[in-house]
């Protein structure tokens, strides 16, 4: 069973090395849980990341920002998924 959701999180004063960091700890905790049903049964979780940064310089708005980590974003899904790429 396959669930998807898409958020954004923007991270002030955060440079592309500190968001890869943020992300893996998000992915490690969402990795962590365990929902029991059944009294017997557990479902896992999994999530993909994609990650990017704003170049004030060559960004002129913030939708290629996130082209940028939607593109990461598939590209971890299509290496194997649960994983964490940067732009």
């Amino acid at each position: 069973m396959n669930f998807f959701l898409f958020a954004i999180l923007l991270l002030p004063k955060t440079d592309l090395k500190g968001a890869f960091f943020i992300a893996h700890k998000i992915k490690d905790a969402v990795e962590s849980l365990r929902v029991v049903y059944d009294n017997e049964n557990s479902l896992k979780f999994t999530i993909s990341l994609g990650v990017s940064e704003v170049n004030l310089q060559a960004d002129k708005n913030i939708e290629a920002v996130i082209k940028r980590a939607d593109d990461a974003l598939y590209i971890s899904k299509k290496e194997g998924k649960n994983r964490v790429t940067t732009a």
